[in-house]
């Protein structure tokens, strides 16, 4: 999986920056934009992204890196619907196209969710200084744009758990506290990891000039356990829901698709 996210990763990015610096008439949004990413990743991985989009930004080949985010993100997307079938306990099913294109749908929408949460983080207090005339750098308008980009990750994650796996007749309560937990800890791992790789740890003693590298991709493999421990909370929890014989609620492997169409 964290071989699949940073190959699509910066694709991604380059494509967004390109959207953003085009929707925006701020000649500085790339620089601004990545102030936030910054925020998220580590310091070494944050200059190594700035690297890369300093090189390719201008390139003007951002529908090409698009597409290849979206084939490469879509890869990550089919190996957490195989990943999320085994803690479901289900075998898939479905035609290997519909698989397919299920994983470039979510990536996709998973996109979307997450390019507009950064603009929320990002553009948010602009966006509401023009719509309701108030301040931009009113304190409420500050604090208001982390819970709302914090809404669409829950989105973006609740769209992944529920059409991901090959299970039908899902219902919201079952995969809302996985959700939650991934998206919550997704943010505070990212905040903790950053802390320890800036006064903790020098991965390049380790791993000389792939340090940077290394750090990206362990922060890629940090995400996709979280995902992935949010799908066995939601599981875990209906399966005991099911032996307390609470109603609607499935053990493991009973919510097949396969089983369904039997």
């Amino acid at each position: 999986l964290a071989f699949w996210f940073l190959l699509g990763f910066f694709p991604m990015l380059l494509s967004v920056v390109s959207m953003v610096s085009t929707l925006s008439s701020a000649s500085d949004s790339q620089t601004i934009l990545m102030k936030y990413v910054g925020e998220v990743l580590p310091s070494a991985a944050s200059n190594l992204v700035q690297q890369v989009l300093a090189q390719t930004a201008s390139s003007g080949r951002a529908w090409f890196a698009l597409l290849f985010a979206l084939w490469s993100s879509s890869s990550a997307t089919a190996g957490l619907t195989d990943t999320l079938n085994e803690i479901y306990g289900v075998k898939e099913s479905r035609p290997w196209w519909q698989c397919r294109l299920i994983a470039v749908g979510l990536a996709l929408a998973m996109g979307v969710l997450l390019t507009a949460a950064l603009m929320i983080v990002v553009y948010g207090p602009a966006i509401l200084h023009h719509v309701l005339n108030v301040p931009s750098t009113l304190f409420v308008l500050k604090i208001a744009q982390w819970p709302a980009a914090a809404f669409l990750l829950i989105l973006a994650l609740l769209g992944l758990y529920r059409f991901a796996p090959n299970i039908r007749q899902q219902r919201l309560k079952w995969l809302l506290p996985g959700n939650v937990f991934a998206a919550v800890v997704w943010m505070v791992a990212s905040i903790l990891f950053k802390v320890y790789i800036r006064h903790f740890s020098n991965f390049g003693l380790l791993y000389g000039s792939l340090g940077t590298l290394i750090i990206l991709m362990f922060w890629f493999y940090l995400s996709g356990i979280v995902i992935l421990a949010g799908g066995e909370i939601n599981a875990i929890l209906e399966d005991a829901a099911a032996q307390r014989e609470i109603p609607r609620a499935k053990r493991r492997g009973q919510r097949s698709l396969a089983k369904l169409l039997e």
